[in-house]
């Protein structure tokens, strides 16, 4: 909105080309490729919501560019749809990690996406989860056949483990070695260091949680398998349980079903618990997790969302779910695309002339391919196919990946043509339209993809989910009953190849694959994590106000405002020649230890001209700027707040109080075990002089344990009566230890420049900031929703009467609370009054801000038309 002066002497013409070009102005505050934001123009015309002022647009966050690392552990197929949706992320402007095992690195960087190398290797794991059946029951039967494979099982999970801190944190180890042959990709090779903003892992991964929550940034859990969130309309993939549709939602089989997940975690928690316990205090820094069954389930207890990646028209979201849960879609390459035919490369044609040539010579064939699975006896089951073949004059083609097949010895049908084919590696894309039915392992990536293909499907599954993908092709009637592997023989291969061929079965997978291909999952699943991620907590301050979208990567101390790397580093590098204030989740000894450049930023004006020396009005400004950031210290900043010490035992009040009668019984006993413990610990580390040591210190450590004992269980006992009696939702009573820890960059000069103008346009807008902090702590913010502790928020209304208030306040002699003109107030209440409309009852800090920056923003709207930028790159370094 102009302001009088600006209209004064002003024609209708050019006011109204000023002020569309202030509205264009504000409209580029909200749209930026990649973004979330859902931006209703005022010519929206019937769809507008009613009661909606038309003339006003919706305002939302600008995301703003993301380090995102996916975390995943598994085979091909399991590793193949995440490059997808990799690539979405990389066209919106993000910066995209997988890490995955050493041997998908060509999968993944020959599509120019980044790598890092987790542990583990995927065919052992696959073969040892075949050879227990997958589930609880055979785990244990093979750790009493043979104790020395649970022993290497465990070991190799706990590397996967210990491995995601590096994959979120850390610069790929081998990518010198790959770059210095000549395979690394030239894109990448100057984005050595890697610092993730957020986080997608499918649950293999076991440390993914724990990782996120020393980084205090968000995770998103995405998985082909149902996990985590029970569920009464099918059990957990691991739990054994049949996959049979239950009776009602009351019976016993509905309970075993919902049970069987938080049984499984129990388990996990059970074994390897006090592994994870070690592992975070030590590297992590991070407190212990209590070690009993309330703190099992962790990812359902902080609520993290979680994306099942299938069709909804195949399997729909059960109806138990909660809302953090989203049935997404099938990711496939098609992505924002109609599915369409695949063609060979020149070379792969030639490759499988033969298998080309035999295909175009008779009907199309049935497919047969087990994936990644590791087969025991491959003889039978390859004469088992050729005797089939032979009875029926069925032709079938025979992929083989990890478990090799050769059904060419003995399938000449009644004439000598060739009924059995073989083929390896190969594009299920191009090779699948070509075919009549599948029989696969019943993996979910390609039970999806014969389905989006209208196939007849018979699954054979081995472990697992596979059960589970197995008995929702029979509900849905385009495939026989399930049939395992193990049990398969050559007369029930025949009935199912017959049933296969029903035209019943082949319509309803007609039927099916038109409603699977209108689905796009990789898009549903995006836009299932933007809309998941805490962007109130996100998002820098001081960048809203002057309506640019930056990331906050720290906070200023004194007045708890969130800020980004690039308003740090002017800050930190124009207060004097100390160097960075950041206060880091280390030691001091360390912080002594750690070389921080001290140089200044220089400082011109937008001409050139170096700014002058003389008490002109510039340079009282920057003086004044000077001074008052030189007080500002910085803290990391947290975008989410995990608190899994505090999480899952504290859900209800009987659980709290048998949380806290067992936590304090640990401490008790930690506690009179503390002289022998550390004792220990200094004669390991220094002999027999640091045993003395240890017994003489060994009282005082009794006494400093036994102080917080008392404290930690009046701080449980506090957050127990305040959030299960009262209401509340508090995360700490006297003990700050639960608060977020967080390691992070340190800014430092980067020795670019920076105009005058740049530098005074932040500091008004830290001003302002300032200004609103004040504002909205006056009206006592407090954490609004039981789910997360990650920002806090205040009533609208009482937010809308101190903007009110301190409207008039600035019409009057008395000091503004908001330094904003009449017009700006009348953006910002026409805002306030839009949020109401839309029924928001509270507002976050951050929003606020956003709202603010929409009144002020032509303020800032002249360094934009000038061209100069805000801010040059500041320069990184990353500390553990």
């Amino acid at each position: 909105m102009a302001t009088a002066a600006d209209t004064e002497g002003v024609s209708g013409d050019d006011q109204f080309k000023k002020e569309e070009k202030i509205r264009a102005g504000r409209k580029a505050l909200l749209i930026k490729a990649g973004s979330n934001y859902n931006f209703r123009s005022q010519f929206a015309g019937d769809d507008m919501e009613e009661g909606i002022d038309p003339s006003v647009d919706d305002l939302d966050f600008i995301l703003p560019k993301l380090n995102v690392c996916i975390l995943i552990v598994g085979t091909h197929g399991d590793v193949l749809p995440f490059c997808s949706l990799a690539k979405q992320l990389q066209e919106r402007g993000h910066r995209v990690r997988i890490a995955s095992h050493e041997v998908h690195r060509q999968t993944v960087t020959s599509r120019s996406i980044e790598f890092y190398p987790l542990a583990g290797d995927p065919k052992q794991l696959s073969q040892w989860t075949v050879q227990s059946g997958g589930r609880i029951t055979g785990e244990a039967r093979a750790a009493m056949a043979d104790p020395s494979v649970l022993k290497k099982k465990d070991a190799m999970l706990k590397e996967i483990c210990t491995s995601c801190w590096g994959a979120v944190s850390e610069p790929d180890p081998l990518s010198p070695y790959y770059e210095m042959f000549g395979n690394a990709n030239v894109s990448m090779k100057s984005n050595s260091n890697f610092v993730a903003d957020a986080v997608i892992a499918n649950p293999p991964c076991l440390g993914h949680l724990n990782v996120c929550e020393a980084l205090a940034i968000p995770l998103h859990i995405m998985f082909p398998q149902p996990w985590y969130y029970g569920t009464v309309e099918y059990p957990h993939p691991f739990s054994g349980l049949s996959y049979d549709k239950p009776a009602s939602s009351t019976g016993t089989q509905a309970k075993a079903n919902y049970a069987s997940y938080s049984i499984f975690e129990g388990v996990l928690h059970a074994n390897f618990g006090r592994f994870i316990n070690q592992w975070r205090v030590a590297t992590l820094k991070l407190p212990p997790i209590p070690w009993n069954h309330n703190f099992a389930n962790q990812i359902a207890s902080c609520n993290i969302p979680f994306s099942a990646m299938w069709s909804p028209s195949f399997c729909p979201k059960p109806q138990d779910w909660p809302e953090q849960c989203q049935v997404v879609g099938t990711f496939t390459q098609f992505t924002g695309k109609a599915i369409t035919k695949v063609e060979l490369s020149e070379e792969d044609t030639i490759k499988f002339a033969d298998l080309i040539k035999w295909i175009e010579s008779g009907t199309p064939p049935v497919f047969i391919g087990f994936g990644s699975m590791v087969i025991k006896d491959t003889t039978s089951l390859q004469q088992m196919i050729m005797d089939a073949a032979k009875e029926l004059g069925t032709r079938i083609v025979v992929q083989s990946s990890w478990s090799k097949m050769d059904v060419e010895t003995d399938c000449a049908g009644p004439e000598g043509e060739l009924l059995c084919h073989n083929v390896g590696p190969v594009s299920h894309d191009w090779l699948l339209p070509q075919c009549c039915a599948v029989i696969h392992h019943g993996g979910a990536g390609t039970t999806a993809a014969g389905l989006r293909y209208g196939l007849p499907t018979l699954v054979c599954p081995f472990f697992g989910d596979q059960y589970m993908w197995g008995e929702m092709v029979h509900r849905a009637e385009v495939g026989p009953k399930p049939c395992p592997v193990t049990k398969l023989t050559k007369d029930i291969l025949v009935v199912k190849l017959r049933e296969l061929t029903d035209p019943k079965t082949k319509e309803a997978a007609s039927k099916l694959s038109v409603t699977m291909n209108e689905e796009d999952g990789v898009l549903t699943g995006l836009s299932h994590f933007w809309s998941s991620l805490p962007k109130d907590s996100m998002m820098c301050s001081v960048g809203l106000i002057m309506g640019k979208s930056m990331l906050a990567k720290y906070r200023l101390k004194s007045s708890n405002i969130p800020i980004s790397h690039e308003v740090a580093s002017v800050l930190v590098n124009i207060s004097n020649d100390e160097g960075s204030y950041l206060i880091p989740n280390i030691l001091p000894s360390q912080l002594r230890k750690t070389a921080i450049p001290s140089q200044l930023r220089r400082v011109s004006l937008p001409s050139g001209i170096p700014l002058p020396r003389s008490n002109s009005l510039v340079g009282s400004v920057v003086a004044q700027a000077k001074h008052a950031i030189r007080a500002e210290k910085l803290i990391p900043h947290a975008a989410t707040t995990f608190a899994l010490r505090h999480r899952g035992g504290y859900d209800s009040l009987c659980n709290s109080c048998f949380t806290v009668i067992l936590e304090f019984f640990e401490w008790i006993f930690t506690t009179l075990f503390q002289s022998c413990m550390v004792s220990d610990r200094l004669a390991r580390d220094h002999g027999c002089l640091g045993c003395m040591w240890g017994f003489a210190v060994s009282p005082f450590y009794m006494i400093w344990a036994g102080i917080m004992t008392i404290v930690t269980l009046v701080d449980r006992l506090g957050v127990t009566i305040a959030n299960n009696i009262f209401g509340k939702n508090w995360l700490f009573f006297i003990d700050r230890r639960a608060q977020a820890k967080v390691y992070r960059e340190i800014p430092t000069a980067d020795g670019k420049e920076v105009s005058i103008s740049s530098v005074l346009d932040v500091h008004a807008a830290r001003e302002i900031a300032g200004d609103a902090r004040k504002m909205f702590d006056q009206c006592k913010p407090s954490f609004s929703y039981h789910d997360h502790w990650n920002w806090e928020e205040v009533s609208l209304e009482s937010l809308s009467k101190r903007v009110t208030w301190a409207r008039k306040a600035a019409l009057s002699t008395y000091k503004p609370m908001l330094n904003l003109t009449p017009e700006e107030f009348q953006i910002l209440e026409e805002r306030i009054t839009w949020a109401k409309k839309k029924k928001m009852e509270s507002l976050s800090y951050s929003r606020f801000c956003l709202f603010l920056g929409e009144a002020v923003h032509d303020r800032f709207l002249a360094i934009e038309d000038s061209g100069h930028a805000f801010f040059g790159a500041p320069n990184q370094e990353y500390m553990n």
